[in-house]
């Protein structure tokens, strides 16, 4: 059953945590130690009620962040599935937004969106923000390689290759055979974060990131949510209709990202023709 599957598998990692066992005897946890550690609170509740609890921070921080958007917005499939699910590209994304640089640490419990968030993120927040940054993570980092010190051999051990998670890919990769996705993503993906560098809006250093982020899902775009309108929910949905619902051989949700930006355009556009009139 899907319901739950995601916040399962972090559910069990965190509670590994607890009992001192390697969250990586948890079928399906193949995600960096952190992200167990981050959960650990989460296992000391039953796990109907602590799914309840990460429900419940998920629309605080939306409502946060989008307002009275959040009444709708939840409508976008990669929101919708991500709350389903219990996936946290959404919280994680809503945290950083709220938190700023004392968040981006969350990054180290999920690299991919690590790499969308952090270059826009450490560029404006300045050298103390690089600072909170680097802190904040020792700190993580600490505590991790303190409860269990050989936990980098045993993630790398336990996670699949690339070549497999590039399946449910649902960025610009999406176009090309399984061999194609990893050259690309080990040649493109890294130039496109070093641009992002030199992008000025978040709105549009994220966007541009999430379409060439090296490990996406249908959920990934969730990361997306303050610039979703209901074009984008008709998109989303279109998408799941375009690949007939099989969502784990990834799905075309990169429509999102090129609404976003394409709007961007317009009003760019809209702008320099008010400005030179």
């Amino acid at each position: 059953m899907m319901w739950q599957f995601d916040f399962h598998i972090y559910y069990q990692g965190g509670k590994a945590v607890l009992l001192g066992v390697s969250p990586y005897t948890v079928d399906g946890f193949f995600h960096p130690y952190p992200m167990a550690v981050l959960f650990a609170p989460f296992a000391l509740l039953p796990e109907a009620a602590s799914y309840g609890l990460y429900i419940i921070l998920c629309i605080a921080l939306l409502w946060r962040v989008a307002g009275k958007r959040t009444l709708w917005v939840w409508l976008a499939f990669p929101i919708f599935y991500t709350l389903f699910v219990g996936q946290v590209d959404l919280p994680f994304a809503l945290l950083m937004c709220v938190g700023g640089a004392w968040a981006l640490p969350l990054a180290l419990a999920r690299p991919q969106l690590g790499f969308v968030v952090a270059p826009w993120m450490l560029r404006t927040h300045g050298w103390k923000g690089v600072g909170r940054t680097l802190v904040v993570s020792l700190i993580l980092l600490a505590l991790c390689f303190l409860l269990r010190p050989n936990w980098v051999t045993e993630w790398l051990t336990a996670t699949p290759l690339l070549s497999a998670y590039s399946r449910h890919d649902s960025n610009f990769y999406w176009f090309v055979s399984r061999e194609w996705k990893t050259i690309l993503t080990f040649v493109i993906s890294p130039l496109a974060w070093l641009a992002a560098f030199f992008i000025r809006e978040r709105r549009d250093s994220w966007t541009v990131l999430h379409l060439f982020a090296p490990v996406t899902n249908v959920y990934s775009a969730a990361a997306l949510v303050e610039w979703i309108t209901p074009l984008e929910i008709i998109l989303s949905w279109g998408a799941v209709f375009w690949v007939n619902g099989l969502l784990h051989d990834g799905a075309p949700m990169f429509v999102i990202g090129i609404s976003i930006l394409l709007k961007r355009a317009v009003e760019v556009w809209k702008d320099r023709r008010r400005l030179y009139k």
